[in-house]
């Protein structure tokens, strides 16, 4: 087969229809074809001008990336690379001079399997890329005794091409998909014999019209600018600008004359775009922390520990202790915040129906950990349950995370009847938040029996209600929003106060909670991180010292 491959192209050379063949023949070669073995190597093309003609130089040239360092001198000399590959392969090396030309086959034996060499690829061996395309790299490794040992990388696909190999990885790009069907690729490398598979999948090109905003939160009549973007090129000055449920076409720049929260939808060659919100600020509402550190994405986390207790438990004293002294150590205060749920006894002044139904999620739903079946318990995040014999300080280290997704900066205050609360949510990457605010009072007087020090009396972090709502199956709260990465979502909130008649608003002050999607919870939501503010204050983003 090879050989009749190398008639043809000879066949191909020689015909006229390319180039007229000159009535008198300079150049000519020995022999037509090279043999190399796999290891490759210098080889040389042995070749004779007769009758020079002034002007003339023998020119050498291949389309093979595996024949290289080609030079002309009183033969041509070049390098062939190594075959990792088990299959042969043949290459052509083409001389010209001036309108004459030979083309001389390169055969090159396929490599036999080293099993003294082994080729692991150590980047994911699935690759999504969305319809855009773009860059992609393999990273990999060789055991072998060949210095610098390079793989060969093929793709199948010629929207897959391979741009550069190293002795550590290979580069490769995909091309845009233009198609409404996803599509699929393969990069196969190769090492003496080994190889390994890479699997591109790209998705379908989108025909969603995408309508984004140069603000996410602005005051009343202050101006926002839209654009619309479809297939990634920007079409703003070719689609309309529509309010939400009355269908009004709106102006672009916009300016909002009244508070709440605007939606808008844009309309392009026949497509709708998804909702976009936008948080108009009414003037009663707490102006936005600022950002300390706008290009960054450093944050903290704050673990969410709730210790579930009752003044009447003889045993809860244990817990709060602990708690107390893991607050006073360096390494741990900053990374955690604890809010106290009483539910030990519903005559007791601290206890609430909130703190009950916080309960009954971590006893009906969460499974990981132990069960809560008595005091003293505390809970770590959303999903986690450990009774009081459990060390605090490990459990911190087995949850806390070093770099958390997002952070979150808001200031609350009581307006009224009302809390009201202006949020902002800034992620690191692109996913759906909630966000769970539960309303806590300090300084609630009561003996705590068997109480080991004289501060166990003056209970604080008391948790009085929900305002996102909790239940016995979900304490997560309302949804946030969608956070695009590298960008900030900000909402102004305001919910009804609720307040009993033995307890003092004066004493409130907020948790937030920030969660998302968890896929090693079968994405249910999980705590991201939380921040504690008191009401007529505000807390920015906590980024790490």
């Amino acid at each position: 087969m090879i050989f009749a491959a190398l008639t043809l192209l000879f066949a191909a050379c020689e015909n006229p229809a390319v180039e007229p063949t000159p009535e008198v023949q300079h150049l000519s070669v020995e022999g037509g074809v090279l043999s190399i073995d796999a290891a490759g190597g210098d080889m040389a093309i042995h070749y004779t001008i007769t009758d020079p003609v002034e002007g003339l130089e023998l020119e050498a040239s291949t389309t093979e990336d595996w024949i290289g360092n080609i030079s002309v001198s009183e033969q041509v000399t070049l390098f062939v690379d190594a075959n990792h590959s088990t299959e042969s392969r043949v290459g052509i090396v083409t001389l010209s001079y001036g309108k004459e030309q030979i083309s001389v086959g390169v055969m090159q034996e396929g490599g036999s399997a080293d099993s003294n060499a082994s080729l692991t690829i150590t980047s994911e061996r699935k690759m999504p890329f969305t319809s855009k395309g773009g860059k992609g790299t393999i990273t990999y490794s060789i055991e072998s005794d060949e210095e610098d040992a390079l793989v060969e990388a093929v793709s199948n696909k010629e929207w897959v091409v391979i741009e550069s190999i190293t002795s550590k990885e290979v580069s490769f790009s995909v091309a845009r998909n233009s198609d409404t069907k996803a599509r699929n690729a393969k990069i196969t490398l190769g090492y003496m014999g080994h190889e390994l598979t890479v699997f591109v999948d790209q998705e379908a090109a989108s025909d969603e019209v995408r309508l984004t905003a140069d603000k996410q939160s602005l005051r009343s009549g202050e101006q926002l600018t839209f654009s619309v973007i479809y297939e990634g090129e920007d079409v703003t000055s070719k689609a309309t600008i529509h309010r939400n449920y009355t269908n009004e076409q709106v102006s672009n720049p916009y300016t909002p004359t009244e508070g709440g929260e605007l939606s808008f939808y844009a309309k392009y060659n026949g497509l709708k775009s998804k909702i976009l919100s936008i948080t108009v600020i009414p003037d009663y509402a707490p102006n936005f922390p600022e950002d300390s550190a706008p290009e960054s994405f450093d944050f903290n986390q704050r673990m969410l520990i709730v210790d579930h207790t009752g003044a009447g438990c003889s045993y809860c004293p244990g817990v709060k202790q602990a708690i107390h002294d893991t607050q006073e150590k360096a390494e741990y205060k900053d990374k955690f915040n604890v809010v106290y749920a009483y539910t030990f006894s519903s005559q007791e002044i601290c206890y609430s129906s909130a703190a009950r139904t916080l309960w009954n999620y971590y006893v009906n739903v969460c499974s990981t950990g132990d069960k809560l079946t008595g005091y003293p318990s505390f809970t770590t995040n959303y999903c986690f349950n450990y009774t009081g014999k459990y060390q605090l300080e490990q459990r911190i280290d087995d949850l806390w995370e070093e770099n958390p997704a997002a952070g979150i900066a808001y200031a609350a205050k009581i307006e009224g009847d009302k809390i009201v609360v202006s949020v902002s949510v800034k992620s690191s990457v692109s996913q759906q938040y909630k966000l769970s605010l539960w309303v806590l009072e300090d300084d609630i007087y009561l003996q705590q029996t068997a109480a080991t020090a004289s501060w166990m009396h003056t209970h604080s972090s008391v948790m009085r209600d929900a305002p996102t709502g909790v239940s016995n199956s979900d304490i997560a709260g309302m949804e946030f929003g969608y956070v695009e990465a590298g960008t900030t979502l900000s909402r102004v909130l305001e919910f009804d106060l609720f307040c009993a008649n033995h307890w003092k608003k004066e004493n409130f002050k907020l948790i937030a909670i920030l969660s998302a999607p968890n896929e090693n919870y079968d994405n249910k939501y999980e705590v991201v991180t939380t921040s504690m503010c008191e009401f007529g204050e505000y807390v920015g983003f906590d980024y790490k010292k």
